[in-house]
């Protein structure tokens, strides 16, 4: 699986995806991660920050890995994407 996050909003559709593909529940990913479900839940719709420390022990309990890539010049609008 591959995708391109660039916000909030998908990165928390990103792992959500993830975690469903694994058949965890957000209770499950919570205990493994040391989270709690509403933070979970808060992080999957991105109505919340998330700690560089949360994102590398979801990565971790997900199996999934993160890459740092130079963005085309047409991806990019500026320092922060606009929410969609």
């Amino acid at each position: 699986m591959k995708a391109l996050v660039h916000n909030p909003r998908t990165l928390g559709q990103v792992l959500r995806g993830a975690r469903k593909r694994r058949g965890l529940s957000q209770q499950q990913l919570a205990e493994m991660t040391g989270s709690s479900q509403p933070t979970l839940s808060q992080i999957e719709r991105g109505k919340t920050h998330i700690s560089v420390k949360t994102l590398l022990r979801l990565l971790a309990a997900l199996r999934l890995e993160l890459i740092l890539q130079d963005r085309s010049p047409a991806e990019s609008t500026g320092p922060w994407d606009a929410e969609p």
